[in-house]
């Protein structure tokens, strides 16, 4: 058997997901498996070390980038 992993962001997608994955012949399970808070630190920490980063002046700033 073979395991195909698929990354969501947005779970409000999951249940259209699973309904359309479920359709596919010879899908013979689907299992929804969280993100662990150390599996994002640890990305958290990958995006710094790889200078994936965001430099801001001031809060303002800041808010003005996040959105």
């Amino acid at each position: 058997m073979t395991e195909l992993i698929v990354k969501v962001e947005d779970t409000s997608l999951l249940p259209d997901l699973k309904r359309a994955i479920k359709l596919l012949r010879g899908v013979t399970s689907i299992a929804v498996k969280k993100e662990k808070s150390a599996d994002t630190t640890l990305r958290a920490i990958h995006d710094v070390e790889e200078g994936r980063t965001v430099k801001c002046t001031d809060f303002e700033d800041y808010l003005k980038k996040v959105q």
